[in-house]
């Protein structure tokens, strides 16, 4: 067994240079059915009794993998190279595969205008594609990422209140705080705003959105440029937490930051307060250890099994109605759970949510559904809703669900390399297709490949 898998893990590491893209599941410090990921990326050495880890912090010792915990060997797109019952399977390699990736999805949003008076300036349309806040948040990131200046016309010119929110205001000038940008239209309610970047350096800052407006999309404008900055930082944004329309705060600590550790960024997020709409109030505290690159994060097609969570809080209102939700969603999913929590929390003024975790134990991807409470919408709807979206990603049977699929988008561009399976394209994720090809000239390509089934790939 042991000479197998070697062989498997020196010809990718050497020959094919694709280590960083397998994924090792191995029983978790061998216990019986405890499962645990290892991405080549972690491999330091490979030896003939198993591998070498790279240490898990400068001053700490590297790690073993014995090749008796070994379960299975996977590759990028998840394809079984070696399992434990069967050994090695027929390696193929890209080039001598005929793959068929299904239909390519068209990309028609005409983001990009025009090329500015400056040399690299970009001119972008911001009524184009989803038409939001969604094409200011990516222009911003990859804007220092790159370097590169850009001007940001019609600014959700469509939207019922067009032009800069408060949210959005806090993105551009927290954006502008990291990198001493030189900024101008960041005043609410412009419809257009020039962004010139500076140098992204890291330090300590604190950015309060001074509403409800959403913490979760601040800091992941601001996350990539700080994980690839030359000094640590530590940024506190308060505001809303958990809210309708926007990733909430468990989606970010549990779906989100893992995959971009797995991708090499080291962040840890911290929720120090719950925020509400209306009232906000809020905070979460992100801490950055910057890294010179990312790589490529390829996630492999899901195993089938799945360990779920339930989870619903309350601030001001009755815990019953926590209680309802965890229990209509339980009754609904009709399977043993892993946990059920209904909790009272401290926060500014009212408001409930409910998410629901499911999380891989194979490939160590979680995915996280959720549901904000609302006057005059029953626990027992939020319930159903969240439930129903669940099922329908897990019968799609890809790695992550739509919302996630958009946030994967940015690191894999940057990463140069990458690679998921998804039940939805939303036009969220198709805008930020365009905004990334304005800004890199990447091409990512999405391919249907059935109903509720779609890869993106660089």
């Amino acid at each position: 067994m042991s000479s197998s898998l070697r062989d498997i893990l020196n010809r990718a590491r050497w020959r094919d240079h694709e280590l960083a893209e397998l994924a090792l599941v191995v029983l978790h410090r061998g216990a019986p059915d405890d499962r645990c990921t290892v991405f080549g990326s972690a491999i330091a050495d490979v030896t003939a009794t198993g591998v070498v880890l790279v240490p898990e912090a400068p001053d700490a010792e590297p790690g073993f993998l014995p090749y008796h915990r070994f379960l299975a060997v996977l590759d990028r797109q998840g394809a079984v190279l070696w399992d434990k019952a069967g050994g090695e399977r027929a390696h193929r390699h890209e080039a001598d595969v005929s793959c068929d990736e299904g239909r390519e999805v068209a990309i028609e949003h005409e983001v990009l205008l025009a090329r500015g008076a400056g040399e690299a300036t970009l001119v972008l349309d911001g009524s184009a594609g989803e038409g939001g806040g969604q094409i200011l948040r990516t222009a911003l990131s990859l804007s220092m990422l790159t370097g590169t200046p850009f001007v940001l016309e019609r600014i959700r010119a469509r939207r019922p209140r067009a032009g800069l929110l408060r949210q959005h205001l806090t993105c551009v000038r927290a954006a502008a705080a990291i990198c001493d940008a030189a900024v101008s239209g960041a005043v609410l309610g412009s419809p257009r705003l020039s962004f010139r970047p500076g140098r992204v350096r890291g330090g300590e800052h604190t950015f309060d959105i001074g509403s409800a407006g959403s913490v979760a999309m601040v800091l992941q404008t601001l996350a990539l440029p700080l994980a690839l900055a030359p000094a640590p930082s530590r940024v506190v944004v308060r505001g809303g937490t958990h809210a309708r329309w926007a990733p909430i705060a468990p989606f970010l600590e549990v779906a989100w930051l893992p995959l971009l550790r797995r991708a090499g960024a080291e962040l840890d997020l911290q929720l120090s307060a719950v925020g509400f709409h209306p009232a906000g109030g809020g905070e979460v505290v992100m801490s950055v250890r910057p890294q010179a690159t990312l790589c490529p994060l390829h996630l492999p097609e899901p195993s089938g099994r799945l360990a779920l969570a339930l989870d619903a809080i309350v601030a001001h209102l009755s815990q019953t109605i926590a209680e309802r939700e965890i229990a209509v969603a339980a009754a609904r999913l009709g399977e043993p759970l892993e946990s059920a929590r209904s909790e009272t929390v401290a926060s500014p003024g009212p408001g409930n949510a409910l998410w629901l975790t499911a999380r891989d134990p194979a490939t160590g991807l979680s995915n996280v559904f959720s549901g904000i409470g609302e006057r005059g919408i029953p626990a027992e709807a939020v319930a159903e809703q969240v439930v129903e979206r669940f099922l329908d990603w897990r019968a799609s049977r890809t790695s992550v669900e739509g919302h996630l699929a958009d946030q994967l988008m940015l690191p894999i561009a940057v990463a140069g390399g990458g690679s998921f399976s998804c039940d939805e394209l939303s036009l969220h994720a198709t805008t930020n297709v365009a905004v990334i090809r304005a800004f890199t000239g990447k091409a990512l390509r999405c391919f249907a490949l059935g109903e509720r089934r779609f890869r993106v790939a660089v």
